[in-house]
C-alpha cells in the first residue's frame, strides 16, 4: 500500500479549537482511498526538516504570543516551504495561524513582527475577539462547494493581491469589510474557518487528499462514502444561519 505523509506543525504549541480533527479527517479519507496515512509531528525537537518529504502540511491555530518562537524555528526553512507551496502541494493553515504566513503581524500593543511572508498580506490583532458562524462558497480540485464552519477571529487579514479561498455568504471573513474568506495559493489553503473544517466538509477533505496523491503520481481510488450525515448537518446549519440573518436584517430596519 502506498503511503501518504502528513506533517502536523507544532501540535503542542498551536493547539486551539480542537483542530486536530482536521488531521483525523485527512487520515480517514486517505485510508478510504486505499492509501496508508503516515502522520508526523513537526516541532522544536525535529531535525533535518524537509517540507518536500511530506504530501500535506497542516498548521493549526494557536495563541499569537507563541508565534515569534514558532517563526524563529520556521524561518530557516522559508525557501523550502515556499517551494512546497509553489509545487502545488497542499499546506492547510487555519484560524489565527494564517497570520504566521503573512508578511507582517501587528499587535494591539503597537508592536509588530515579521511572518513567513508566503502571503503578501498583513495580520492585525483585534481589540476584541469576534465569534460567529461562517458560510462561503469555494472551488478546490474538481469540486465547487459551500462550506459552513465557525470563526473565532483574533486578527484581521488584508491581502488584496492574494487570491481568496472563498466568497463569503455569511459571516466576517478576513476583515469584515468585504466578501473574501481566507487565501488560496496554488493548492494551499489559508482559512479563518474552524469546526474543524475538514471534518465538516468531506468533499474538501477528499479533494485535498486527491490533490496530494496525484502530485506524486500515486494510484488513486475514488472512495465510496456516505456523507448523508454531513449533508443533513449542513442543511440544518444553513437553515439556522438564514433565520439568524433574517433576524439581523429585521433588527436593522
Amino acid at each position: 500500500m502506498e503511503k501518504i505523509k502528513i506533517g502536523w506543525l507544532f501540535p503542542d504549541t498551536l493547539y486551539l479549537h480542537g483542530e486536530r480533527g482536521n488531521i483525523l479527517a485527512l487520515k480517514r479519507f486517505a485510508a478510504m482511498a486505499g492509501l496508508e496515512p503516515q502522520i508526523e509531528k513537526i516541532d522544536f525537537r525535529t531535525r533535518d526538516f524537509d517540507p518536500m518529504d511530506y504530501d500535506i502540511l497542516f498548521c493549526p491555530p494557536g495563541e499569537i504570543v507563541s508565534f515569534p518562537v514558532v517563526l524563529a524555528w520556521l524561518q530557516p526553512y522559508k525557501e523550502q516551504l515556499t517551494a512546497f507551496v509553489d509545487a502545488g502541494r497542499p499546506l492547510l493553515a487555519t484560524g489565527t495561524s494564517v497570520a504566521l504566513w503573512c508578511e507582517t503581524v501587528r499587535r494591539t500593543d503597537g508592536t509588530s513582527f515579521s511572518g513567513m511572508g508566503l502571503l503578501k498580506a498583513e495580520a492585525v490583532e483585534k481589540e476584541a475577539v469576534y465569534g460567529d458562524d461562517i458560510w462561503f462558497s469555494c472551488r478546490y480540485g474538481d469540486a465547487e462547494m459551500e462550506i459552513i464552519g465557525n470563526q473565532i477571529q483574533m486578527v484581521d487579514l488584508t491581502g488584496d493581491s492574494e487570491k481568496p479561498f472563498g466568497t463569503l455568504l455569511y459571516g466576517y471573513g478576513n476583515s469584515g469589510k468585504d466578501r473574501c474568506e481566507g487565501f488560496r495559493k496554488k493548492n494551499s489553503i489559508f482559512t479563518n474557518t474552524l469546526g474543524p473544517m475538514l471534518a465538516l466538509s468531506p468533499r474538501l477533505t477528499l479533494e485535498i487528499v486527491k490533490t496530494a496523491a496525484l502530485n506524486r503520481d500515486l494510484p488513486w481510488e475514488e472512495p465510496d462514502y456516505d456523507d448523508a450525515l454531513e449533508q443533513a448537518s449542513f442543511a440544518t446549519k444553513k437553515e439556522f444561519i438564514q433565520k439568524k440573518e433574517t433576524r439581523l436584517t429585521n433588527c436593522s430596519r
